[in-house]
């Protein structure tokens, strides 16, 4: 494994790390100042600001589930030189939203594009997206 991809997965372990404390601001230190983020729930934040600022607003109670979160790299990929794609897969086992009845087994996928800035790699943008979402298209029998 080259220096650029044991950067590039510490850079995540951080980002777990820092995620699950819910240290936000610090967390944000991992994204460039014009980062984009789209949540799994569409929503499109185009700063950093906007990207700490949006996952700062979560719910006690889910707060508490953070350490359920975790995630990993699995697959680094350069596209230029100082430019790297990265997927990485999420699970939060046993997570319950407020008001919801149960709880779920939620999972997901994360793609980001990182930048190298002063010699450092920074998240410049991410898309997460559900495996597991809400939608079910399944076919359903009469009566249900």
């Amino acid at each position: 494994m080259d220096d650029d991809s044991v950067a590039i997965r510490e850079l995540f372990d951080r980002y777990t790390e820092l995620w699950v404390r819910h240290e936000m601001w610090e967390w944000g230190k991992l994204f460039t100042e014009d980062c984009d983020f789209i949540t799994h729930r569409g929503m499109w934040w185009r700063s950093r600001e906007e990207n700490v600022r949006g996952h700062l607003d979560v719910p006690e109670s889910v707060l508490a589930q953070k350490k359920n979160y975790s995630q990993t790299v699995i697959d680094v990929q350069p596209l230029t030189p100082g430019v790297m794609l990265v997927h990485t897969e999420w699970a939060w086992p046993d997570h319950v939203l407020p008001g919801a009845p149960a709880a779920e087994d939620r999972r997901g996928l994360i793609t980001a594009v990182l930048v190298r800035r002063e010699g450092n790699w920074l998240i410049r943008s991410a898309h997460n997206t559900r495996l597991n979402g809400l939608d079910d298209f399944a076919p359903r029998s009469a009566g249900s």
